[in-house]
């Protein structure tokens, strides 16, 4: 029985795939989406940029840095996916100011097979780490806190560290899930992720592992953990951007398929832009 995930429909729900963190302020333009966070670039996002030709991507990326400070953001991540266009954005970001961030590699793992069974990615139980669902303050703060030293990024505004506390709560207190993973050693947290299901597509996001215990395996067990709970909860398919040089080849080496690149480009405006 074939697929139902195509490759045509594995790139619409990848190209679908847009974060909003809470608090944000929208702002829906022609050929572009926005998610802005005031005083935070890291958390300003613009998404599903679209230009029919060169010039017009130049004034989409204009009025995207315009329609950002008017939002009082001070900086932009902008992510070109394999269905962005034009074909030459990325040197037309870097001739905007943009610099490179990061690439990654897109990936997919459909979690039944041909005949409907169950599929779920092999990966070793690494000794002595147990990932676990964060489900109550103290295992949210955990999660938080591995943020910077993981990731290097800034601290949020206040306002907006509030809020994701409170969206914590609101969706632990209505589904009983908080969709953050934290991974244990005894008491000590040394990794995270977490995980979004829309429309039968489990998107995993930020996952990471303390720099002191990598290569023992506890990335790919909180992807399995993650894969697990997916199933239980009726998704077919998972969605992950990982960064091309180190979780990316780890999910390739474990029978998840390229859907393609996806680079991150990122500017900083204003009082930012020379950080």
């Amino acid at each position: 029985m074939p697929s139902d995930w195509t490759d045509a429909r594995i790139e619409e729900a990848l190209d679908a795939w847009r974060w909003f963190p809470p608090g944000a302020r929208r702002a829906d333009g022609e050929g572009y989406v926005l998610a802005v966070t005031p005083g935070s670039f890291s958390l300003t996002c613009a998404y599903g940029v679209r230009g029919a030709d060169g010039p017009e991507a130049d004034r989409i990326l204009e009025e995207i840095r315009e329609r950002v400070l008017a939002l009082g953001g001070t900086g932009v991540r902008l992510q070109v996916t394999p269905g962005s266009r034009p074909e030459d954005l990325p040197l037309r970001l870097e001739h905007a100011g943009y610099r490179r961030l990061e690439d990654a590699d897109a990936l997919a793992w459909e979690l039944s097979d041909a005949s409907g069974a169950v599929r779920l990615p092999e990966f070793p139980a690494p000794d002595g780490v147990a990932v676990r669902e964060a489900l109550a303050e103290p295992e949210y703060e955990a999660f938080v806190e591995l943020s910077g030293p993981i990731f290097g990024d800034p601290e949020p505004p206040p306002a907006t560290r509030a809020a994701f506390r409170e969206e914590f709560r609101r969706q632990v207190g209505s589904t009983g899930h908080s969709d953050r993973y934290v991974g244990w050693e005894g008491d000590r947290p040394v990794a995270r992720a977490g995980m979004e299901i829309v429309d039968g597509v489990a998107r995993l996001w930020g996952t990471g592992v303390l720099e002191s215990h990598r290569r023992r395996g506890i990335y790919g067990r909180t992807v399995r953990v993650r894969c697990e709970e997916a199933v239980r909860r009726g998704a077919t398919l998972v969605l992950v951007v990982a960064r091309a040089g180190s979780s990316g080849p780890i999910l390739r080496r474990h029978g998840f398929r390229p859907v393609g690149l996806v680079h991150v480009f990122e500017r900083r405006f204003g009082a930012d832009a020379g950080a």
